[in-house]
């Protein structure tokens, strides 16, 4: 692991304090966990307008959010984008199934 430095508000200093002792662990620890969830969503929102603008496809899109085309399209469905699927798309599923039965 890499050390970095960052500046964060006071509140969420002290939640990180608060959540770090009922876990009985450092709050590095929390605020480590707390990093590693928001990419996590932030992979997911660009992924979601990046095909919104038509700038990735339905497996683009996943493989940017880290989830399955399937699991994206739910996203996006939840969200009200349509999702245009592609022979790309199903290319990509088959090719992912025919991969998980190896």
């Amino acid at each position: 692991m890499k050390n970095v430095s960052i500046r964060l508000r006071e509140d969420f200093m002290k939640e990180a304090e608060k959540l770090a002792r009922l876990e009985f662990v450092d709050r590095s620890v929390i605020i480590r966990e707390a990093l590693e969830k928001g990419f996590s969503d932030v992979r997911l929102e660009i992924a979601i307008e990046m095909f919104s603008k038509g700038k990735a496809s339905t497996s683009e899109a996943a493989e940017i959010a880290g989830l399955s085309i399937g699991e994206m399209m739910d996203e996006l469905v939840k969200r009200g984008v349509r999702p245009n699927i592609t022979r790309e798309d199903i290319r990509g599923s088959l090719e992912a199934a025919l991969r998980a039965m190896r």
